[in-house]
């Protein structure tokens, strides 16, 4: 097949122009899918026993460091669950989603309280309302604690 140098660099700018125009339009592509897509929740990967129960090792939790979220746990609302030790000795548990307009609640603490960053509630560790606009308690899961073993029973369902 006999091509003349014109149809060879023809052909040959038809390839580049493609080459090109993928180059730029590729990633102007990529930036308009969402990147709000919901993301799957996490998987639990603390048993939960036969009786609706996670047990968390809470010997990390001191009056110095009073909190922390059970790691890959999620509560029947889809929330995280926290773990609170407050200044009598009780280990408290709850659901990390606030009351007032259903946020999160940071996972560390603010001057030893509980922060929603969305509206700016605090609550206390033991779970009560310090500051609005939330006006009712986070959503109390029941503890058992054994502090021999340093053990927390949640009893999350």
């Amino acid at each position: 097949m006999n091509s003349t140098r014109r149809e060879f660099l023809t052909g040959l700018t038809k390839v580049a122009g493609g080459a090109v125009l993928g180059f730029v339009t590729l990633p102007l592509i990529e930036a308009c899918t969402p990147t709000s897509v919901p993301l799957l929740p996490e998987q639990t990967t603390t048993p939960i026993g036969p009786d609706g129960t996670v047990s968390a090792n809470v010997s990390a939790l001191s009056q110095a460091s009073p909190a922390f979220q059970v790691p890959n746990v999620l509560g029947p609302d889809g929330f995280g669950v926290m773990v609170t030790l407050t200044s009598d000795g009780t280990v408290h548990a709850f659901s990390m989603r606030c009351t007032h307009q259903s946020c999160a609640v940071d996972p560390l603490l603010t001057h030893n309280d509980i922060h929603c960053s969305c509206h700016g509630s605090l609550f206390a560790l033991d779970g009560s309302v310090i500051q609005g606009p939330a006006t009712v308690s986070l959503m109390a899961y029941p503890v058992t604690f054994d502090p021999s073993t340093k053990i927390a029973k949640i009893k999350i369902q």
